[in-house]
């Protein structure tokens, strides 16, 4: 493994590992390459030679040709090896190299020396050393190249790409549990992840782990190499500004070759208890029984490759249970006979409500890839890929377990969701002259999830509760606790299905001491995405009185508005993106090489959202039904509010991202200071891959697909309210009548793309030295430097948070009716917001704010005497506006924290880790003739996650609970509620000195993300051990992968605490103003009258991401 360059051979003892190097020549490609220079015995130059390149395994030929200066080009090569090199030139002689291997997007440079003249078989010298695989003229950017042999040696204790992409010590694992990584403080949506050139992440940006399902889309062990890229300058890299992730699948050969495997996890007895003690309940067991096989058919010349496995997590069903019941989490407020009663009532109704267990609630996954590759002769091949995942995820609802309201979902309030993702990729590889290859690839990608529930099918979602009052006995009204079950309402209606068709070329043209490329990629994606919550109706009971009676004390649901059907709610809309880039490589001498090129991108969105006529019209506009008449516009007639907004924001809401182009200058060179020490670097513009549901938002919350009504209101029902209903398509509205989105009481919410946006895209500048010292085992030492400034960063806005009132204390804006009055109440929030459209009036647009510096500091030995080892640190610092934490867009919106929150306020980034640790040690032995004994060790330190101080109550109006908090200077600079004791006082100032970050900020407002969680340790080992097979030849492997090692030796060891999302602690409420200072009311925040804010917790709710588990293999090779 390495983390950049690519290959410059030597004489070896052991095979030239060309894939142990990474190299910026190649971008998200499924080959190699190989260049260099041939002399004769006086160190001339050969021309007109024949260099054949000859795979092995597959007995796959290229050849080149030397031109006049000795240099010779081969691309469109097979990953792997190994690879034989012959070179024949009549009076110059003929040599032969064996053992060379290539990695993934690599150019390996191979400059050879003829050391005889005649005609017979000589030798070939290769300049260099044997260590030098980490340097080479390609080599100009940040990367890291991973064969099969160091995936096969990396711990890999969950089998996901997580474990692959933290071998960069550029990328680091920013949430374990959701397994969401960053590079350099970027957006996690921002990466891009490749299989065989075709997009295989997330296509639609929901998921944080970056991929269409929880586990890979295509298994592990069909994965051949990978490559990741933290900074690749070719211009044929394509939509991306974090990390660039591209794998390649296995190949046959013209040996049959497979494996059988069987992986095994047992919660009970190979995962730890957490630091409570407590078991894991997210499943039983974990299995996945699986085979690969490939070989030839027709001998040299045509292959195939196939793969396929099953994984299954038994679910154990609920972990929570009534207040008297032996469950693990119980829910304070129901009793078992409370719950039977509910049961039974909601079954006499014609009701499913499902108990507490279900017979399908394993989690199933099936993975199958078929590959064929064809030599359809010795200038011309061809690879096809076929692959398809299919994943069933059942999701067992959180119960509440604390608070106001703790809540136990019954079996039908669970869903599931079920994932297809079938992928077909075509790639080319031609050579058409001496001069002049190409490559080229088309792929289609068609990706399918439903969200249905898992118990009942299509019901109302029901909640009744149970609390009374503890003194008179009458039921709570309107909060207490209480049991769920029905259709979960985000479930109601809820499919999305993308499909994406992908073409790329590539042509290459060698001149010289010139490599001009150029070419085009094209990516074509329909979207569907059905959401639409209460579509079934969710209604809330105070008693199960009421419920037998039908009078709810709170009803909701959203249908089509007038003249709509279900599929016009739906964000339906395509989106294709065309590249286009020109690059030339120029070997200035043997010591400098220098690339340059521009790359284009521009997207067509077809088509437009659906217009909402009354945000499309002027300011001012008002009048009963509006103008037109289709839309709803209302005056403003409160008291007093004659600063409030009224008529619409003058624009259509209609902006998408539809040509808005952007250009990529980019740059880089690679200058080879003496044979053992190379200077590199590069600058570029680059481009994300948009994430879909950014943009997608404009076509599910347009304002006037959708009638939405919320019925709340304690007592009787009232004249007009609709009857309770248990069936889910036949959901009563107020008055009986579907009336237009902002008639009556409701209000228009409108998501807004700004029709000027523009896909973030950030500039990139790197530098990087790096040494090796041969006399320690080739170790090289490198030191890289990036720095990123945004261009075109992300931005949300409320518009309609209506003109401030005035200001607080600490000089931030006030939207509430009296600024300096208590939250809530009276207060009225957002006073001067327009009264035709409700709070979430959300527009994405664009910031140049935010950047990112990182360096990073590396010592690597590369594999050899049985052992190879790494160190590197990283700093990293990120800055952001928006972190786009969120899918939708006014949780994009609302999840960060903020002073003022439309403001472009710079913050650190939710994604800035600033220091990391990473170190490997891999040792391998064979006690036992020709059987490996291997041992691999992993450590990953960083800090933890950042997260803000804020304010626990809407301290500004505006309806958000995200106001950062001021940090009092001393006693005298806030004041605090009635009947708050002088030791709360002391004990909530004693807290701030004892916080260094609070401390600092004191008589200030904290800023974003200053704070940070404690430092993360973690230790991952492996142990492996080959045996003899049935047959010669075969061999078998028993192998243990222990994640979180050090948490076996203690609990409180390797656990990553967070702060809640999205990354914030509160620190005190406001209860208003007097004499121009703060009153802060704590009371929430003591136990046992001494101030105690929320802890830091351990982020465990997916995964057991926070215990040590064992994982173990068993597989037979052939």
């Amino acid at each position: 493994m390495t983390h950049t360059s690519r290959l410059r051979l030597s004489k070896l003892t052991l095979g030239l590992f060309a894939a142990l190097a990474a190299s910026t020549a190649f971008a998200q490609s499924t080959s190699a390459g190989l260049n260099g220079v041939v002399t004769d015995a006086g160190g001339r130059p050969v021309a007109g030679a024949d260099v054949t390149i000859v795979h092995v395994e597959s007995g796959t030929v290229s050849h080149a040709t030397t031109d006049a200066n000795g240099r010779y080009n081969a691309r469109g090569l097979r990953v792997g090896g190994p690879y034989t090199i012959t070179i024949n030139q009549a009076g110059a002689g003929t040599g032969r190299q064996e053992g060379v291997y290539l990695g993934l997007d690599q150019v390996a440079d191979v400059d050879l020396h003829l050391a005889q003249t005649d005609v017979q078989l000589g030798s070939v010298v290769v300049k260099g050393k044997a260590t030098s695989q980490y340097f080479g003229a390609d080599m100009k950017g940040l990367s890291t190249n991973l064969s099969r042999r160091d995936l096969d040696r990396m711990p890999a204790p969950d089998r996901s790409i997580q474990n692959v992409v933290r071998a960069d010590p550029r990328i680091v694992i920013t949430d374990r549990d959701r397994g969401a990584f960053s590079a350099a403080g970027q957006n996690f949506r921002y990466n891009s992840i490749t299989v065989d050139t075709i997009q295989a992440g997330d296509p639609f940006g929901l998921n944080d782990n970056g991929l269409p399902t929880k586990g890979t889309p295509i298994s592990q062990d069909a994965i051949e190499s990978y490559n990741i890229s933290t900074a690749n300058f070719d211009v044929a890299t394509r939509r991306g500004v974090g990390a660039w992730v591209n794998a390649v699948t296995k190949s046959g050969t013209n040996d049959f070759h497979g494996s059988v495997y069987y992986v095994y996890q047992n919660a009970d007895k190979m995962i730890g208890e957490n630091q409570s003690g407590a078991k894991w309940t997210g499943f039983t067991k974990d299995t996945t029984i699986g085979a690969t096989l490939g070989g030839p058919i027709v001998k040299d010349k045509l292959f195939f490759f196939a793969s396929y496995e099953e994984g299954k997590k038994s679910g154990p069903g609920a972990p929570y249970g009534p207040s008297d019941s032996n469950a693990t989490l119980k829910v304070p407020g129901v009793t078992q006979a409370q719950l039977d009663a509910i049961i039974a009532a909601a079954k006499a109704k014609g009701l499913t409500p499902g108990d507490l267990t279900a017979s399908n609630i394993d989690t199933d996954s099936k993975r199958g890839l078929v590959k064929f590759d064809w030599n359809i002769n010795e200038q011309h091949r061809a690879s096809l890929r076929l692959s398809e995942t299919k994943e069933i995820e059942p999701i067992v609802t959180n119960a509440t377990t604390s608070g106001a309201n703790p809540r136990l979902p019954l079996s039908s309030n669970w869903y599931v969701l079920d994932k297809k993702n079938t992928s077909y990729a075509l790639s080319l590889y031609d050579d058409w002259t001496s001069n002049f290859s190409t490559e080229a690839s088309i792929g289609y990608n068609e990706f399918t999830q439903n969200r249905a529930p898992l118990v009942g099918g299509p019901q109302p979602e029901i909640t009744i509760r149970t609390g009374v009052n503890p003194v008179t006995g009458v039921p709570l009204d309107g909060t207490g606790p209480g049991v769920t079950f029905g259709t979960e309402f985000s479930t109601q209606a809820n499919r999305l299905a993308v499909k994406t068709w992908n073409g790329y070329f590539a042509g290459t043209w060698y001149a010289g001491d010139h490599v001009l490329k150029g070419g085009f990629d094209y990516q074509r994606d329909d979207f569907y995405n059905l959401f639409l919550q209460n579509y079934y109706g969710s209604y809330e009971f105070n008693s199960l009185a009421d419920f037998n009676s039908g009078n709810y004390r709170r009803y909701r649901v959203a249908l089509p508005a007038p003249g709509y059907a279900l599929g016009n709610v739906a964000a339906e809309f395509r989106m294709t993106q065309y590249g286009l880039f020109l690059q030339d490589t120029w070997q200035v001498n043997d010591r400098l090489s220098v690339q340059y090129g521009v790359r284009y991108d521009l997207p067509y969105v077809d088509p437009a959202p659906t217009l909402n006529p009354c945000f499309a019209a002027a300011p001012g506009a008002q009048g009963a039904q509006g103008s037109p008449a289709v839309c709803y516009l209302r005056s403003n007639t409160a008291p007093g509010n004659t600063a409030s907004a009224t008529g619409g924001y003058g624009y259509p809401n209609t902006g998408t991202i539809d040509g808005n182009g952007v250009v990529q200058p980019r740059a880089s060179f690679n200058f080879s200071i003496d044979e053992n020490t190379q200077l590199r670097g590069g600058a570029g513009l680059f481009v994300s891959n948009t994430p879909a549901v950014w943009v997608a938002n404009p076509y599910s919350n347009n304002g006037v697909a959708v009638a939405s009504y919320d019925v709340n209101h304690s007592g009787p029902r009232v004249t007009g309210d609709p009857v309770f209903s248990i069936d889910p398509f036949n959901q009563g509205v107020p008055g009986g009548t579907r009336t237009l989105p902002g008639q009556g009481t409701s209000q228009m919410n409108v998501s807004v793309v700004d029709p000027d946006f523009q896909m973030p895209s950030v500039a990139k500048y790197t530098i990087g030295i790096d040494h090796t010292f041969p006399l320690f085992g080739g170790t090289v030492a490198s030191a890289e430097l990036q720095h990123i400034d945004v261009v075109k960063g992300i931005k949300y806005d409320n518009l309609n948070l209506g003109a401030p009132t005035g200001t607080l204390p600490d000089g931030r804006l006030s939207y509430a009716k009296t600024p300096n009055a208590a939250p809530g109440g009276a207060n009225t929030n957002r006073w001067n917001a327009n009264p035709s459209f409700g709070q979430q009036v959300i527009l994405l647009t664009n910031t140049d704010k935010g950047q990112s510096d990182s360096l990073t500091l590396s010592l690597r030995r590369p594999f050899s005497n049985n052992w190879a080892a790494s160190l590197a640190y990283t700093f990293t610092r990120a800055t952001d506006v928006n972190p786009g934490a969120s899918s939708v867009a006014n949780s994009s919106f609302q999840n960060r924290s903020w002073i003022n929150p439309n403001d472009d306020e710079l913050g650190t980034s939710n994604y800035q880790i600033p220091n990391r640790v990473l170190a490997q040690v891999t040792w391998q032995h064979k006690f036992f003739g020709s059987y490996a004994t291997s041992m691999s060790a992993l450590y990953d330190g960083h800090n933890g996650a950042p997260y803000s101080w804020i304010f626990g109550n809407d301290v500004n109006g505006d309806s958000y609970f995200r106001d950062l908090a001021y940090i009092p200077a001393g006693p005298q600079d806030v004041q605090f509620a009635t009947g708050t004791t002088e030791a709360a006082k002391q004990s909530f100032f004693d807290y701030i000195a004892s916080n260094p970050e609070l401390a600092r900020y004191r008589g200030k407002i904290f800023d974003r993300n200053e704070d940070r969680a404690p430092w993360v340790n973690q230790l991952d080992l492996t142990f492996s051990q080959e045996i003899p097979g049935f047959m010669k030849g075969h061999k078998g492997e028993v192998r243990l992968d222990i994640f979180n090692v050090l948490n076996m030796l203690n609990k409180d060891w390797g656990v990553e605490y967070r702060a809640s999302f999205p990354l914030e602690r509160v620190l005190a409420d406001e209860a208003g103003v007097q004499n121009g200072k703060y009153v802060y009311d704590i009371s929430r925040y003591l136990v046992n009258g001494v101030y105690s804010p929320q802890a830091l917790r351990p982020n465990e709710s997916q995964t057991p991401s926070q215990r040590w588990s064992a994982l173990l293999t068993l597989r037979y090779k052939f």
